[in-house]
């Protein structure tokens, strides 16, 4: 995130983030929330004030930290839940030892970082063998859809990834291949400091590289807002067709460290 996205998240922020971490009736929230369960040792990547971390382990026998860069979130989260440990620090040099956490997720973050590669592969280090990671995200990079502060031509760039999903297959990139924003910090709206486009399809691909196995996934189609743009691939999705199944609204990935 720029130090400019950071700035944008004041009080005022973390009280309408407070609102959505309160509410886990997302399918994928469900999905956490079971894997939560069998968990020993879980880490929130990017907690904000600690409300999502807080739902997701409430009632279990858990020892849960939650890490983000911002003082006023990590000030409002010790506040607000002294259970759990909290603390200021950067995801792409996260001060834990490796192999420390069985669970480690992060729930629309991803959508907000400059290096998310980077970040991955903290992830991985500070994971243990055969732990699980679970990120949650908008699918802003799915060649049908686009974040808020996006000047792409939508056509153009609903052809680019189709083809590109095919071509990606056998893609030897390094990287996520993310496509990056600008935010747009003038007035706030969701997710107006977006700084990338996350994308299911070429994070199982990277999540593979990393010699991670895939558990599940998901672009959730069955929450999507009927519009007529969305309906002939929602339809296709909805079917497991390739590759419209991951141009859903949302990403849900868990994998496991080999």
């Amino acid at each position: 995130m720029t130090k400019k996205a950071a700035s944008f998240r004041g009080k005022n922020y973390y009280a309408i983030a407070h609102k959505g971490s309160s509410d886990l009736s997302h399918p994928a929230m469900k999905v956490l929330r079971n894997y939560a369960k069998s968990a020993e040792k879980i880490i929130d990547l990017g907690c904000g004030e600690g409300t999502r971390l807080y739902e997701v382990t409430r009632g279990l026998k858990v020892e849960a930290y939650g890490i983000d860069q911002s003082s006023i979130a990590i000030e409002d989260a010790e506040k607000h839940y002294p259970k759990i440990k909290f603390r200021e620090g950067n995801l792409e040099d996260i001060t834990f030892e490796d192999n420390t956490f069985d669970l480690i997720f992060s729930a629309y973050v991803f959508e907000h970082l400059e290096n998310p590669e980077k970040v991955l592969m903290e992830a991985k280090r500070i994971l243990i063998n055969s732990g699980k990671i679970v990120i949650i995200a908008p699918n802003y990079g799915s060649p049908n859809r686009r974040s808020p502060n996006s000047d792409e031509n939508q056509i153009e760039k609903l052809l680019k990834g189709f083809f590109g999903d095919f071509n990606e297959l056998a893609n030897k990139k390094s990287g996520l291949g993310w496509h990056k924003v600008k935010p747009k910090l003038d007035k706030y709206i969701i997710d107006a400091d977006t700084t990338i486009e996350p994308y299911l399809n070429s994070l199982i691909i990277y999540m593979k590289r990393l010699e991670f196995k895939i558990l599940y996934s998901s672009s959730y189609w069955r929450v999507d807002r009927f519009t007529l743009f969305q309906f002939p691939f929602r339809i296709l999705g909805s079917l497991g067709v390739y590759p419209f199944r991951y141009w859903g609204p949302h990403l849900c990935l868990v994998a496991e460290k080999k």
